[in-house]
């Protein structure tokens, strides 16, 4: 099978380094056109990426040096209750059965340990369950062993080894451009992939099947699989006439995105993303190892676009680079697969950037799409329902935190409540907690990002009562017990722990500060 892949950046060379693996590169070609701008924004991304970079054979340190990755353990919530400093961190982790409790369950978990069965009861239920009766003052601090070392900003390893337990405890920031670049260097050009620069003019179908595509240089591709990884353009989406949904309740539709230099890269370079509620949308702050990415993401129905930057720009620190804004409508595509086209990444959909869920589209298209290239005929059938709920229940949760939040300061999240309560979003929350596809299996058999324990945290954290079942006192004592010598645990170990900057430093980036790690990697890798 030959495979054309049009579109580089990060999501065609994700594709094409994970597709060479499996199929071969001698029969693949990228194209990868020198006009069409990349997105290139994402930075801050969940686990899925780390386990990616592993299954294609990368070691950890190795790509996080090459592309100034940070550990992140968290997305932290700031201000989304009453518009202060209040906070919450979500965190990675995992539900297991409340039987665990009784077992030593300090060892990792495997998908074998998870049930989509909402009636087994969960340790998360005796998390809300303690809460709510005021035996902890926060999920947070409760659920997330991660919780100390971002508190406290120290990197949680000891003699070289992670603390945390794996699967799914910690992630990255990473830039987008340059991990799109690296898998271009060592894994898809050594796999034997054509790239070739040029850009798309036209494409000859038959309904969804494209036989060839002409590009400005007068050459002519054929191919047996037609992959669009080109993003909001959707070059060959758009020409086959695709049909897309509208997130119409959706009113997240522009960014401001800048980057800026640290002033104190110990204070400033967190081990967690920043999500900062503000006004009329929210901010984002993530680090990489030698600068702040920085975002506003805000509604255009309340607020210009001109006075949307004025206020960004009060918020920023010393800047790189001068404010760009990023525009788009929250739509997916109906179908993302059909005949010998397939769409992976942006191409598929785009809601808004909250809750890092653009390199798990990537990612998670990626290995839907080479599903179907195991299969004897090209069936598109569980591609597209799979993400369509995926990308659904994306579009589910981030609308959630603006429905459901306490806030009401101004008209922008007044309208999001009367969305909240037209859809009932109190109900959905917890029937969303509940429902198998977001279980912790439903999570790791590639249903959603968001699985039940994320859910349950959101709803703890708003103040939304929820009907807890009532168990043996000894399994809840059993839980306390649990969740309280953990939490005292990692607060004992996270005061030993060393500066999260000054870990990596020694431990990821040989030894060089940011500005030498810029003059002897970055340059080269940007090309």
């Amino acid at each position: 099978m030959k495979i054309i892949i049009v579109g580089g950046g990060t999501a065609g060379w994700m594709t094409a380094g994970y597709l060479a693996k499996y199929h071969g590169g001698e029969n693949i070609v990228l194209i990868e056109s020198p006009v069409i701008p990349k997105i290139g924004v994402g930075e801050s991304v969940t686990p899925h990426v780390a386990s990616f970079f592993d299954e294609i054979g990368v070691p950890i340190n190795h790509w996080m040096k090459y592309t100034g990755a940070v550990y992140k353990y968290a997305n932290k919530f700031v201000g989304w209750k009453a518009g202060g400093n209040e906070s919450e961190y979500f965190s990675f982790n995992y539900t297991t059965s409340s039987n665990n409790f009784y077992k030593d369950i300090t060892q990792n978990r495997t998908k074998e340990d998870f049930s989509n069965n909402p009636e087994i009861e969960r340790t998360t239920d005796h998390v809300l369950d303690m809460v709510q009766n005021g035996m902890f003052d926060r999920f947070d601090k409760c659920f997330n062993p991660q919780f100390h070392y971002m508190e406290k900003n120290v990197a949680p390893f000891k003699d070289g080894e992670h603390l945390l337990n794996a699967p799914f405890s910690f992630s990255q920031h990473i830039n987008a451009e340059l991990a799109g670049n690296y898998i271009r260097d060592y894994i898809a050009k050594p796999a034997g992939i054509t790239h070739i620069l040029a850009t798309v003019k036209n494409v000859t179908h038959n309904s969804d099947t494209i036989s060839s595509i002409e590009l400005d240089n007068g050459v002519v591709i054929h191919g047996d699989l037609f992959i669009d990884c080109t993003g909001f353009a959707k070059v060959l989406v758009e020409k086959l006439g695709w049909e897309v949904k509208e997130y119409t309740d959706h009113l997240i539709n522009r960014a401001w995105v800048c980057q800026t230099d640290y002033v104190d890269h110990e204070q400033e370079m967190v081990n967690y993303t920043q999500s900062i509620a503000e006004p009329y949308g929210w901010r984002f702050k993530i680090g990489l190892y030698h600068r702040m990415g920085n975002g506003y993401c805000f509604s255009n129905k309340h607020i210009s676009d001109e006075n949307a930057l004025a206020y960004f720009e009060k918020q920023l620190g010393p800047q790189r680079t001068k404010p760009r804004l990023i525009k788009w409508e929250p739509t997916r595509l109906v179908k993302f697969g059909s005949g010998n086209v397939a769409a992976v990444g942006l191409s598929c959909g785009f809601i808004e950037p909250l809750e890092a869920n653009a390199l798990y589209t990537i990612i998670t298209s990626i290995r839907r799409l080479n599903n179907v290239l195991g299969q004897k005929e090209l069936d598109w059938t569980v591609y597209n329902e799979k993400m369509s709920y995926t990308i659904d229940d994306i579009a589910d949760f981030i609308l959630v935190h603006y429905t459901l939040s306490p806030r009401h300061d101004t008209d922008f999240w007044t309208d999001m409540h009367k969305v909240g309560e037209r859809l009932n979003h109190k109900k959905l929350l917890w029937d969303k907690y509940n429902h198998p596809n977001n279980s912790m299996y439903g999570a790791v058999t590639g249903y959603t990002l968001f699985p039940d324990y994320m859910w349950a945290q959101l709803g703890s954290t708003f103040g939304l009562p929820c009907d807890v079942k009532k168990y043996d006192a000894t399994t809840q004592l059993l839980a306390y017990s649990y969740f309280k010598y953990s939490e005292n645990k990692h607060n004992v170990i996270s005061n030993e722990m060393t500066n999260s900057y000054l870990w990596l430093k020694e431990n990821v980036f040989e030894g060089l500060t940011s500005k030498e790690w810029e003059g002897k990697y970055l340059v080269s890798r940007m090309d």
